[in-house]
Parts: C-alpha cells; sequence; structure tokens
C-alpha cells in the first residue's frame, strides 16, 4: 500500500510506502488527511487507520517539472483508444494489439501520439505501408495527445499514467485525463 503525498498548499509532491506515511504522521511532521477504509496499522504501542493521503505541515516543497500531456506509452495508447482498432472497430486485448502508424515510417511517420493509433493485426496487415488516407476503412477517430486538466507535476503523472489509484485520492489529484483531444 502506498500513500499520496501533499506539500503545505495541498500539491501532490510524491507517493510513498504506508510505513513512510504513518512515521510521518506519528513524528508529527504529517497529518493523515484520508485514510484506507478498514485497514490498520498495529504494533505494540499504537494501533492507528493507514493513512492513503498525507499533508506535510511545513514542506513547501514545489516540483520543478510540470507537464499536461499524458506520457507515451503503449498502454496510454491503448486506453485513449479504448482498446478498439481505430479502423474496424474491433476490441482487442492489451497483449494482442499492433500499434497503427497513420503515416508509415518508410513515408517519414514518426512514433507520436499524433500518428499512432490501436489497430488489431488484421487490419495492421491489410493496410500495410499505406497511409490512412489510403487504405480502404478510414480511422474512426483521428489521434490525438491526451491533455491533462491542468499541468501535474512530471514524475507522479509518469507514475500514475494509466493507473486508477485509490479513490481517496482523487479529490487531492486534479490531473484527471480528458477524453477529447
Amino acid at each position: 500500500m502506498e500513500s499520496l503525498v501533499l506539500n503545505i498548499g495541498h500539491t501532490p509532491v510524491s507517493i510513498v510506502p504506508c510505513q513512510r506515511a504513518i512515521s510521518l504522521v506519528v513524528s508529527d511532521k504529517a497529518i493523515a488527511l484520508a485514510n484506507y477504509d478498514g485497514q490498520f496499522y498495529r504494533s505494540e504501542r499504537l494501533v492507528m487507520p493507514i493513512p492513503s493521503v498525507i499533508q506535510c505541515i511545513k514542506s513547501k516543497y514545489i516540483p520543478k517539472r510540470y507537464v499536461d500531456v499524458l506520457p507515451f506509452s503503449r498502454k496510454n495508447v491503448y486506453i485513449r483508444d479504448a482498446g478498439h482498432c481505430q479502423y474496424c472497430g474491433k476490441k482487442v486485448s492489451l497483449s494482442n494489439f499492433s500499434f497503427d502508424h497513420v503515416i508509415p515510417r518508410c513515408r517519414g511517420g514518426r512514433t507520436i501520439w499524433t500518428n499512432i493509433v490501436v489497430c488489431c493485426i488484421r487490419c495492421n496487415g491489410q493496410k500495410g505501408r499505406r497511409s490512412a488516407d489510403k487504405f480502404k476503412r478510414p480511422l474512426i477517430r483521428e489521434p490525438y495527445a491526451p491533455k491533462l486538466d491542468k499541468a501535474a507535476p512530471a514524475h507522479l503523472v509518469s507514475r500514475l499514467a494509466g493507473e486508477i489509484p485509490h479513490e481517496t485520492w482523487e479529490d487531492y489529484i486534479y490531473w484527471n485525463v480528458k477524453i477529447l483531444p
């Protein structure tokens, strides 16, 4: 289990093991803002709920690098396209889909958000080295780079990208991915 750490201004700055979060709360360096339901830390001298979100009392640390676009990865492309081939609409599994370069690499296409779509193996084989506009099936949706609602600390976005954090974190993580470009 892990805990989300906020600075004094409620900006998410880190994710730590719950043991570290408990240590910070017990030593009065942080306060627990939310706890895991029904989960307790027990020792000889202490029984306390396990904190899921803590706020450091004195930390004014502000992350140096912020991003407003979800990091490019195979998993994030799959999430963006909801696991459907962008040519035939067939649902494909995360382990059994192929990237399709809308503009093929042999024609100068790059492996970036705006040139990659989820594609089933059959459609990718039929499309071959053709551009999407020359293929018999039109794209269901043009590829785009998913934007975040607000700029967020880069190291946390890349860590949480594609994961669903604990529900208690939702009030403190303000970078929900927009579904539309």
